[in-house]
């Protein structure tokens, strides 16, 4: 039997655009499917079957769900269009040649492991909040962090959008620097409890998310994961989900 799958999926999936584009197109009645105009992007489809016009161009299922790790340099929005002309995820994307979307941000003073997808299914494990996985960062502060407030970020800080706790907090021998552990996925977290206690990040880089890691990785890098990564990752996803 073929699989169903949402109209929004679909297309974001087999094209480069974006869900926020689509929808435009959606609003202005530029889709159709099997030539009627649709303006539901929950609509089921069965791809190879049902045919997808957006924009006057019809939409082939030309690919199978993909998954990468990218590398963001620092400097680099986590967007895949910018109005202002800065450079962003979007530009690495569209040179890379397949369409793919970032899973979640990393602010632009920010570098680090990204995923990217076309899955939306597997996008939703990685941002769900029922599903704990946790990142790693390695921090610069402008100066040392103190013990006392080690033990605030283990216990836990309430910033203006809710509480966030530190699973892991570990020092380096310079003691402004340090890898910590967070399953939190809101904007700028990291940046934000440190500077409620009164620091200032002066480098931040994720390290890692759930099993997936930078490893063998360079600035700018985008590279496959395979098969066994994606396998054990699922595992992991699947250990961590709160009932």
């Amino acid at each position: 039997m073929i699989k169903k799958i949402s109209l929004e999926e679909y297309v974001t999936s087999q094209s480069f655009y974006s869900r926020r584009e689509f929808l435009n197109l959606m609003k202005d009645k530029k889709v159709f499917v099997n030539e009627e105009l649709v303006l539901d992007l929950k609509l089921p489809v069965t791809p190879n079957v049902d045919s997808i016009k957006v924009d006057g161009l019809y939409v082939d299922h030309n690919y199978e769900y993909m998954y990468f790790k990218f590398y963001k340099p620092k400097g680099i929005l986590s967007t895949m269009k910018d109005p202002s002309g800065r450079a962003c995820i979007g530009d690495y994307i569209k040179k890379f040649g397949k369409p793919v979307m970032p899973v979640g941000r990393l602010d632009r003073h920010s570098n680090g492991l990204m995923v990217m997808t076309n899955d939306g299914d597997f996008s939703n494990l990685l941002m769900h909040p029922s599903y704990k996985i946790e990142k790693e960062y390695y921090v610069k502060l402008d100066r040392y962090l103190e013990k006392k407030d080690i033990t605030r970020l283990e216990k836990g800080l309430m910033l203006d959008d809710g509480p966030v706790c530190f699973s892991n907090v570990s020092l380096f021998k310079s003691r402004n620097e340090l890898m910590v552990t967070i399953s939190e996925g809101r904007n700028r977290i990291v940046r934000r409890a440190f500077d409620h206690l009164g620091y200032q990040v002066k480098s931040l880089k994720r390290e890692c998310v759930g099993t997936f890691s930078l490893s063998d990785m360079k600035s700018g890098d985008i590279k496959s994961i395979s098969k066994k990564e994606l396998s054990e990752f699922k595992k992991y996803a699947a250990e961590t989900k709160l009932d």
